[in-house]
């Protein structure tokens, strides 16, 4: 007798929570890790029987909170409803400021994805489809996964594994640090950089994904409200830009009546979204 093949849909993602990916500064860091429950089911007479399914297609999730505060539990609804998409998703912590400095930050994202290939089997993930997204300052680490290969030229952790994503989903994420920010926000200069702003003037520079963007970046979707009181549109309008005239496919949804938040209430904010992940899995094929 002929088996059949049935597709079985659970509704909530199988989760394994704080999983520490990777020790560094006396801090350990952590991901939660969630996972579509969508699996094959073979039937026969003998009954049913799970049977593998093909790797799946992965997305590093980064919280945003200005490089010094934040959570990864931010993101927790975030990443649920990505999974519900049909990615694995790692939601991670990473060091903040004040404590530490850049580039601690950006060796920590891009350990979280040397982390995800060398484990790529027993997470069921395609080592070559990895995507990244993240929002505010998760989205600025977010893009430099997308263009900046391991710093680090000599990592301990995971060497041999390149830290570059194939595809990006960046919520309003500043790819210009030299661009103009609010006054308030300059306080977060000597936090994150170490120095004060009129100081820093090599440091935000290396701290500026737009600077290595080449024609090796990879795609990356922009979302932006046109009402951000934080990250100026025109952030992102000059990092679409830069994208296009390298050739990079490139999308981004500028939104009206949206600020520096992710609105899923908003149904412009939600089709963008929406449209966001849509950009992600066709470029992680």
């Amino acid at each position: 007798m002929i088996l059949a093949i049935l597709v079985g849909i659970l509704t909530a993602p199988e989760v394994d929570l704080n999983v520490v990916y990777s020790k560094a500064g006396g801090a350990e860091l952590k991901m939660d890790i969630y996972s579509p429950t969508e699996t094959a089911i073979e039937t026969s007479p003998l009954g049913l029987k799970r049977v593998s399914v093909a790797p799946r297609k992965a997305i590093i999730m980064i919280h945003g909170g200005a490089w010094i505060a934040g959570t990864k539990e931010l993101m927790t609804e975030r990443a649920k409803y990505f999974t519900s998409a049909g990615f694995v998703v790692a939601n991670i912590s990473y060091r903040l400021g004040a404590k530490f400095k850049w580039p601690a930050m950006l060796d920590d994202v891009q350990t979280a994805v040397r982390y995800m290939r060398a484990n790529a089997e027993k997470l069921k993930i395609d080592p070559n489809k990895i995507g990244a997204t993240g929002e505010s300052a998760g989205g600025h680490l977010a893009s430099f996964l997308g263009t900046r290969d391991t710093r680090d030229s000599k990592p301990t952790e995971f060497p041999g594994h390149s830290s570059r994503v194939q595809a990006v989903l960046n919520f309003f994420g500043p790819c210009d640090m030299q661009a103009q920010f609010p006054p308030s926000m300059d306080l977060i200069y000597p936090m994150v950089l170490g120095k004060k702003k009129a100081e820093a003037t090599e440091e935000i520079k290396d701290a500026s994904p737009i600077l290595f963007f080449d024609k090796k970046t990879a795609p990356m979707f922009i979302y932006q409200g046109l009402t951000d009181p934080l990250v100026n549109p025109d952030i992102s309008r000059k990092t679409e830009a830069r994208l296009r005239e390298l050739g990079i496919p490139t999308e981004a949804r500028y939104l009206e009546g949206i600020g520096h938040d992710v609105r899923m209430s908003d149904s412009s904010a939600a089709a963008a979204v929406d449209a966001g992940i849509a950009f992600l899995k066709k470029h992680l094929n």
